[in-house]
């Protein structure tokens, strides 16, 4: 469906990212403060022949991939939006009330900003991970690493303009399950394109998965591989680097120093075997 065909224009539009869905029902529980009537809603439903995911409403979108991957989801996503705003979402998040209002009103109010990261917190009311004291442009490496899918959005003509996709190397159902985001953003931040954190909270979303735990064998993998994109050959000195603050933090011990930096020297080779 083409913008010109939409009855009215598109401020906000949500991408979904979802798996063998049979009907619309989920999306009452990531909406339940809102009419869905109100809401522009892209689903990417990944899923197998047969066992296909439709809509009757003009304003929610779905499209069928038979495809893994959550960054080939956000990718379909990104290629069949239509938004002036677009939010990346999941399927098992609640959002608050008032959320596309604080997203509209963010985008309305920084002209020159491209990417806006909002605040996450847990179902029990606690803050999802720690988040700066203030509203601030984002600008170093360190800052987008700590991004999560589920707080970005995004003007899509800015996003378009450079063809900016997500690795799908990376992410859930991938090769290395996380650091999609921060690749993401790193491309973003690449084209001189402005990322901005915005002080507000628009979702709740449960407490951060194993893939998220720094000493786990799928997040070590997957930081050896970004620290190859990042910084090439010095990617070994950062992996000691990064086992020494693991030690110091009391994240590993002793014993486990070898085996911790041979699994992210390992996912320097996976990804280096991959290009």
């Amino acid at each position: 469906m083409k913008a010109s065909t939409l009855e009215h224009k598109l401020g906000l539009e949500i991408l979904v990212s979802t798996m063998d869905r049979s009907s619309l029902s989920f999306l009452d529980n990531m909406f339940p403060h809102h009419d869905l009537r109100s809401l522009n809603i892209l689903i990417i439903n990944q899923t197998t022949i047969g066992q296909e995911l439709t809509s009757n409403q003009k304003n929610i979108r779905v499209i069928n991939s038979y495809d893994k991957g959550l960054s080939k989801s956000r990718n379909l996503a990104l290629e069949n939006a239509i938004g002036d705003i677009c939010l990346i979402a999941d399927d098992d998040v609640e959002y608050v009330e008032g959320f596309e209002n604080a997203i509209k009103n963010s985008f309305s109010k920084l002209k020159t900003i491209s990417v806006v990261l909002f605040k996450i917190k847990t179902f029990d009311g606690n803050y999802y991970k720690g988040y700066p004291q203030n509203s601030k442009l984002l600008s170093t490496k360190k800052e987008l690493a700590k991004s999560s899918s589920i707080e970005i959005a995004f003007r899509r003509e800015d996003i378009e303009k450079h063809k900016i996709r997500f690795n799908t190397l990376f992410g859930l159902g991938s090769q290395f399950p996380s650091g999609e985001e921060y690749l993401f953003l790193r491309d973003v931040h690449k084209h001189k394109m402005n990322v901005f954190f915005e002080n507000t909270y628009i979702v709740k979303h449960e407490r951060e998965s194993s893939t998220s735990k720094v000493e786990s064998d799928s997040f070590l993998m997957t930081k050896g591989a970004i620290y190859y994109i990042d910084y090439n050959l010095s990617a070994y000195f950062f992996a000691v680097k990064y086992v020494l603050f693991l030690l110091r933090k009391g994240k590993i011990t002793l014993g486990e120093i070898f085996r911790t930096y041979f699994k992210i020297i390992n996912g320097i080779l996976a990804y280096k075997n991959q290009i």
